[in-house]
């Protein structure tokens, strides 16, 4: 404990504000008269309670735990008892300039010099007053608490003890940064766990039909802080992995008996695959958080609804905690809301909806619950819960599953003047805790839920063969299911993108004109008159190619222009004379965007073109030349800079220091620096990779830094050419003279020559291999090289502490589209859509992406195109051209997936006219239904347009009508074909080969001739159809 450093400032900072609010508000004061002095008295450590409010008081003050000692606050000065070495930690807190001022006696096993260390405290508490604040409920052991208690036993009836927790609970509910950035990774930690290991865990378990206890369920999640491998996965992020610990051991409740309390523990019973409650509690540097999800497999539409219902609630509960409303009073809205939405869970809903948390996990004064009078604060942490308890499931047949429960607890920040911050991050829509294991009874089931719309139904509108998929009819009412499900979803992403929307763009009543207001861009050539070249007093013109100028002589005065402001130039001949045009820019010039120019002086004058006349031609074509020249230095220097306006300098690389970085070797880069690629090794440093790209001209180092990487992919070589690791940056940087935000590495997997024996191109081929070895070869080494590059791409991922991770195509999943110029295979990752085998490369992140627009999506068609419009509506929208049709239901169903709202459309829209009517009023946009306007044609609209067609309906007498009309054009067809047959067997009675021949011939030319006239076997087929 003698390495132990404490932070001053953060003492003497934190120990003021104790003494404000005590100063201020009272610790006691609802018992008529307020405390003199207060007593924190902690004793040896106790391993059956290692969390006390007396541990949690010192964690705050110092950082650090203290046993056997005590600190005695009065309002001027602070005491404290400890042993030796104690006393050297706590010394330098005595230094600290402008602090409260601290006294230390020291506690020795002199029993008089002990003795005389007490009347000195003692005598401090007397000075003070009778009234001492204790932490009451408390009881400490150890020698030093033993002696203290002797020395005070003659004096303690001159004292009255008051109970001080609820006081010091308030104190410690208040966070500073520091604080909060620790619950933010307690936060993380739990959430980690929660999204990447039980979920995975709890799918597994139910997937393969294991069995196992919650407890040991508990337990197997609770040993994941043993585990080094997962430990460095999950909590990579967390810059100490020793201050991690669990606050409680994980709860794990299934198969019908749920508590909801804080204090709920796993029980011993098989883990059911109905409703699953998974609650984690962590703390880091003792500071706690809390995320609890549920879990349902399978689940019935009333058990949906609930969820929805809770969900709803969560989000009315995250704006109503805000500074100075009371505890008790956002229970009693919570209530009130369950009464007016759902009075029929009224007696399930909580007693409770959570507490203040930080490093004590729960203080039992700060709940969210009826009666508690506390007043919430900005920066407070809050473990916010809502749930549903005891709810009957009539539907359900397992014994077990016929009572459930629903919690969701997330942990929140209280900020001011906005709605709780959530911090721990796991995603709790209803399609992402909802599993669906047993999915052979879904289409006996699905008859029952909606029998009248069997028949009613129609086809998908995109069907483009006659053949059906399938000749079962569960397997057609199981995809109908999915289809109405995810028109549901898509309905709700639909609303929710328009809820998000307004939401964003609330209060911005200009637009997007504010951004959007071009500059007034001023040019000065010269600062004074005498800067002006001595070759400007002959009245001619002259290009200063030094100042970018052009200076034209104007009643023979020379007047600058800067290049700037000239627009364009051109020469005519004309006789023996030269005209020479310069049309220089001026407001409400031009039409377009690109030719308007602003002005902060409505009422200049400006000049619009200049025309000069000479009879040396030699003289003008010069000047000509020379200002289109300056042009187009002055044109390219304008571009250079706009393309350069999003580089970001990166940070400096560091080096791997002590041993050799790991190394990937013989890999080529794309885009290559220099005309031909040479392979080089890619090396992992300690915060980014390296590759040193050799040319024949030079060799350049390419930095890539872990900060600055978004995507991390690694693509087998799989039906593919190569293997490859692909780096999709955050800001492009500069590799030569070229942008680059896409940086791949790969080797080729198909090189026959190569040897991996002795990692050497064979000089020598004897003969021809045999085939199978040859096949039986080339797997193996796509194999390794999969394995060698998937390996490097895992330790990049553990050498950025898992800030970037490693995403890989789903190649099962992809479609065919042309983003670019070529017909290529687009492949899903967890995050993006990619195509990475080729250049152009294609990356679209899911995030970015506000809404997909299909178009040409109708009956007839062999393609259809796909339109990304991102959430910046600054970026245009891209396009995905020439999908196969057959591949639609694929498309619509990965985007459903990851949570895309999706439209469709017959034809193609002008997207450029459409987002620049968005970005001159968003707000307007979304207030006028947002992007509705496209799911006209699309999934969310489906169930409208059925009931649309389900309006026409045809009466008895027209339907008899049309019958007697077809059956008449039917008999008369039948007529004429039994009339034609009598002719045919006339004919061909009697008569010899030559005859039949002139008649056949004549038969054709009669055919021939009448092929525009209407048959009456068309007419009769045309009559049916109508």
């Amino acid at each position: 404990m003698s390495e132990v450093e404490l932070d001053a400032a953060a003492f003497h900072r934190r120990a003021k504000r104790l003494l404000d609010l005590w100063e201020g508000e009272g610790f006691a004061k609802e018992t008529g008269a307020d405390v003199d002095s207060i007593l924190i008295l902690q004793g040896r450590s106790d391993e059956e309670n290692p969390y006390t409010k007396t541990i949690a008081t010192q964690m705050w003050l110092l950082g650090y735990e203290f046993p056997n000692t005590l600190m005695l606050f009065t309002k001027s000065k602070i005491y404290v008892i400890a042993s030796q070495k104690k006393a050297k930690i706590l010394h330098p807190l005595q230094a600290a300039p402008g602090g409260v001022p601290i006294e230390i006696f020291i506690h020795t096993k002199d029993a008089v010099k002990n003795q005389e260390v007490f009347d000195k405290t003692i005598a401090a508490i007397k000075s003070c007053g009778s009234n001492v604040g204790v932490i009451a409920k408390e009881q400490p052991a150890g020698k030093l608490v033993d002696e203290w208690t002797s020395a005070l036993a003659s004096s303690k009836s001159d004292f009255t003890e008051i109970n001080v927790g609820p006081a010091l609970s308030k104190v410690l509910a208040l966070k500073e940064d520091a604080e909060l950035k620790y619950e933010k990774t307690a936060a993380t930690l739990c959430s980690s766990v929660m999204r990447d290991y039980f979920i995975d865990e709890m799918a597994n378990t139910f997937d393969e039909e294991k069995s196992i206890t919650n407890e040991k369920m508990s337990e197997r999640i609770a040993s994941v802080l043993g585990n080094e491998k997962l430990s460095k996965r999950l909590f990579g992020k967390a810059p100490m992995l020793d201050m991690i610990e669990w606050s409680t051991a994980p709860v794990v409740q299934s198969g019908g008996q749920y508590n909801l309390s804080p204090s709920a523990a796993s029980n011993s019973a098989q883990l059911h695959a109905g409703t699953v409650i998974c609650t984690l509690s962590m703390r880091y540097f003792m500071y706690n958080a809390s995320i609890s999800r549920t879990f349902m497999i399978g689940p019935t539409p009333e058990q949906e609804k609930n969820y929805g219902f809770l969900l709803e609630l969560q989000k009315q509960l995250l704006g109503w905690l805000s500074p100075g409303e009371a505890m008790g009073s956002i229970y009693n809205r919570a209530l009130a809301y369950v009464k007016e939405h759902r009075p029929d869970l009224e007696s399930s809903f909580v007693k409770d909806c959570g507490h203040v948390t930080g490093i004590e996990m729960n203080d039992g004064v700060n709940t969210i619950s009826p009666g508690c009078n506390e007043v919430l604060q900005a920066n407070m942490v809050i473990t916010l819960r809502v749930g549903l308890e005891n709810m009957d499931n009539a539907k359900a047949t397992d014994r077990l599953a016929k009572t459930y429960a629903q919690q969701l607890v997330d942990t929140v920040v209280v900020r001011d003047g906005a709605a709780a911050e959530v911090i721990t991050s796991c995603s709790k829509e209803p399609n992402d805790v909802s599993f669906f294991f047993n999915d052979e009874e879904e289409p006996a089931k699905e008859p029952k839920r909606e029998p009248k719309r069997e028949s009613g139904d129609r086809r998908p509108a995109t069907r483009t063969s006659a053949i059906l998929p399938s000749k079962f009819r569960s397997e057609e009412k199981e995809e109908e299911s999915n289809t109405r499900k995810r028109r549901e979803h898509q309905k709700e992403l639909l609303s929710r993108l328009l809820a998000e929307g307004r939401r964003r763009f609330a209060g911005d009543d200009d637009g997007d004109d504010s951004e959007e207001k071009r500059i007034v861009k001023k040019f000065e050539s010269y600062k004074r008159e005498t800067a002006l070249p001595r070759e400007a007093r002959s009245c001619k013109i002259l290009v200063d190619e030094r100042a970018d100028t052009i200076i034209l002589p104007i009643y023979g005065m020379a007047v600058p222009f800067h290049i700037s402001t000239l627009k364009n130039i051109s020469k005519n001949d004309e006789g023996e004379y030269v005209y020479l045009r310069l049309n220089m820019v001026s407001p409400g010039q031009g039409v377009g965007k690109k030719d308007s120019l602003p002005t902060d002086d409505p009422g200049s004058t400006f000049v619009r073109s200049l025309t000069f006349r000479s009879t040396d031609a030699a003289r003008m074509t010069e000047i000509h030349h020379s200002i289109l020249a300056l042009k187009r230095d002055q044109v390219k220097r304008e571009t250079e800079k706009a393309q350069m306006a999003d580089i970001v300098q990166q940070d400096k690389l560091i080096p791997v220091v002590g041993r050799r970085p790991t190394r990937l070797p013989d890999v080529f880069m794309r885009p290559v620096t220099d005309g031909k690629r040479f392979p080089s090794a890619l090396e992992i440093h300690a915060n980014g990779l390296r590759y040193l790209s050799t040319g024949r001209s030079s060799n350049s180092t390419i930095d890539l830094l872990f900060n600055n990487i978004r995507h991390l992919f690694f693509q087998p070589c799989d039906n593919e050419l190569l293997v490859l690791i692909h780096v999709h940056l955050k800001n492009p940087i500069m590799m030569g003279k070229k942008k680059t935000q896409d940086i791949q590495f790969y080797r080729e997997a198909s090189d026959a020559s190569f040897d991996e024996t002795g990692n050497r191109r064979r000089r020598f081929r004897y003969g021809d291999e045999d085939e199978i070895e040859a096949e039986q070869e080339e797997r193996r080494r796509r194999r390794q090289l999969n394995k060698e590059f998937k390996e490097f791409a895992g330790k990049i991922a553990e050498a950025s502490n898992h800030e970037v991770e490693v995403d890989t195509p789903f190649r099962e999943v992809g479609f065919n589209g042309v983003p670019a110029r070529a017909n290529v295979l687009l492949q899903p990752t967890v995050e993006c859509l990619v195509h990475l085998s080729d250049t152009p490369f294609f990356i679209i992140t899911v995030a970015d992406v506000e809404i997909v627009h299909l178009e040409r999506v109708q009956f007839g068609l062999k393609n259809f195109d796909m339109v990304f419009v991102f959430k910046d509506f600054k970026r245009a929208p891209v396009h995905v051209n020439t999908v196969p049709m057959k591949q639609l239901d694929n498309v619509k169903e990965w985007l459903d997936s990851v949570n895309l709202a999706y439209t469709e459309g017959p034809v193609n829209l002008n997207w450029a006219q459409i987002m620049k009517t968005i970005n001159k009023d968003p707000a307007g946009f979304y207030e006028d239904g947002g992007w509705s306007f496209l799911a006209q044609d699309s999934d969310a609209e489906g169930e409208e347009s059925e009931e649309e067609e389900s309006e026409f309906t045809v009466s008895e007498d027209e339907f008899d009508e049309s019958e007697s009309e077809s059956s008449e054009e039917e008999s008369d067809f039948g007529t004429e074909s039994e009339d034609s047959e009598d002719e045919d067997e006339d004919e061909e009675s009697g008569e010899d080969w030559d005859e039949l021949e002139a008649k056949a011939k004549a038969y054709d030319d009669k055919r021939h001739i009448g092929d525009d006239e209407p048959s009456g076997r068309g007419s009769a087929k045309r009559a049916r159809k109508r």
